[in-house]
């Protein structure tokens, strides 16, 4: 069955430490764009019965979420739970710069993940998934004037390709990098030019998913996220 990131936001938790949980995936939702900003969540009721938990711990990790000004409550008609207009984490200088070692960590992390999201929407993608993913890639290149929409234009891009596997658990991972990795963006906006290099990387990975080349794909993620990883260590972190 089709999977979407979406879906999995709001799919049952099924673990303990639900409120930790709750606040984790609406958190990494919304800093890879999954939720966009002043998107209305659903009822308490509806999204408490969604995640299979009490609505005391519903209302615990929503609380949390509007102590970190992640979400906004609004009362009276047409009120509820909306994700605030200004709330990306991710669009927001980390107090430090990311180590070394953790930055390739991230890397090799992102080769994995992605890796095997790219090589198996190669495989998997529908004629509309691949319809869907050149459309995201030009919404990057379009976006690519400022640094906050380049990155929610470009973790839609990625997580789309994760969708187009039809497996939850790489939507998941794939939302999860794009969050941590909007963290270590925020460090090295650049100029617009290094966004468009950056965004003309995803053209061959579109290519290899619509010819339904398995290895050719995973080669160009590949390329991809070393490039980013030198995009970063080049403009941030070199003298680290």
């Amino acid at each position: 069955m089709p999977v979407s990131a979406r879906q999995s936001v709001f799919a049952p938790l099924q673990v303990e430490g639900a409120v930790e949980a709750i606040v984790r995936r609406l958190g990494e939702a919304i800093g890879s764009g999954v939720l966009e900003p002043g998107e209305r969540l659903p009822s308490e009721g509806d999204l408490a019965s969604h995640l299979a938990v009490a609505p005391m711990t519903l209302r615990q990790a929503l609380a949390i979420l509007r102590d970190a000004g992640f979400v906004e409550t609004r009362r009276g008609r047409g009120g509820g739970s909306f994700v605030v207009e200004d709330a990306r984490r991710a669009l927001e200088p980390a107090a430090t710069p990311p180590r070394v070692a953790d930055l390739r960590d991230l890397t090799d992390w992102r080769r994995a993940v992605s890796g095997e999201a790219a090589a198996l929407a190669a495989v998997r993608a529908t004629l509309d998934q691949r319809a869907l993913l050149a459309r995201a890639a030009a919404a990057v290149e379009t976006a690519a004037v400022t640094f906050a929409g380049f990155r929610l234009a470009d973790a839609r891009f990625h997580v789309a390709i994760a969708e187009a596997t039809g497996n939850a658990r790489l939507v998941r991972a794939e939302s999860a990098i794009q969050a941590e990795l909007g963290d270590v963006l925020a460090l090295v906006p650049g100029p617009e030019l290094a966004r468009r290099a950056s965004g003309a990387g995803h053209e061959p990975l579109v290519r290899a998913i619509t010819d339904g080349e398995e290895a050719a794909a995973r080669v160009a993620i590949e390329r991809h996220v070393e490039a980013t990883y030198d995009w970063i260590l080049g403009l941030r972190l070199g003298l680290a």
